[in-house]
């Protein structure tokens, strides 16, 4: 129909009782909070001019009435809507399928950032990696690093073994594994996957791992280099 979204006080009102009366979002336009803005400033500009005339007249009071009840819809059309939109945001980043449809723009990045927000605080909540977690990852890897030792594949994956604090008091780092660290672990880690095993990092472990993934948890303050006697890091 023609003028059909034209925002004015009758049509405020009726997404107000839509808003109001169900559970579901009503669809509005992309641009529906655009002109509900615009149809404001243009009720502020004419209570001001009657405001200016005759502010005891019937038109400004009519005009001030409008502006009052306008303002005080539209706020509560936004956090109604503000609210459906919460719960669907929580069952899509939950993995419910869902598609919200006819959502005015400034709704739409609500929407996405809400969802955003969700999906990153469940995969810090459930366990993330110590290198943080992006929206919607299910599991962050670490940064890989070719095997450069002469020793091949074998070499490799034992330098990345995990060995408990009891068990490593004369540990130390073969001169050839120059690509690698030892590293006193700080605090409990969530698991986290490397180039060809997962590593599962307590308190007090001392392990050896390759710089840049050595690097990074020393970063951030989750281990520390361990010197050993004729060996540089």
């Amino acid at each position: 129909m023609p003028g059909e979204d034209e925002v004015n006080f009758e049509r405020v009102t009726k997404v107000y009782r839509e808003e109001t009366g169900k559970k579901t979002l009503s669809n509005l336009e992309a641009d529906f909070y655009d002109k509900l803005a615009a149809y404001l400033a243009r009720l502020e500009e004419a209570a001001r001019a009657e405001a200016k005339a005759d502010p005891n007249s019937p038109r400004a009071v009519m005009v001030q009435d409008e502006l009052r009840k306008v303002r005080k819809k539209r706020d509560q059309i936004f956090t109604y809507r503000e609210r459906k939109l919460a719960l669907l945001a929580s069952t899509k980043a939950s993995g419910g399928e869902i598609e919200v449809m006819n959502l005015p723009t400034q709704e739409r990045t609500l929407f996405e950032n809400m969802v955003s927000v969700l999906v990153r605080a469940r995969a810090e909540a459930f366990g993330g990696s110590p290198f943080g977690s992006g929206p919607g990852a299910k599991e962050t890897a670490a940064p890989e690093v070719a095997p450069t030792t002469s020793g091949g594949a074998k070499e490799t994956s034992e330098s990345m073994k995990v060995v408990r604090s009891a068990e490593t008091k004369k540990t130390r780092i073969a001169p050839s594994l120059k690509d690698h660290l030892l590293v006193h672990v700080l605090e409990d880690l969530p698991p986290f996957a490397g180039i060809d095993t997962t590593y599962h990092l307590k308190k007090e472990d001392v392990v050896t791992l390759p710089k840049t993934i050595a690097q990074i948890l020393v970063d951030r303050g989750k281990a520390r280099i361990v010197q050993m006697p004729g060996v540089s890091a």
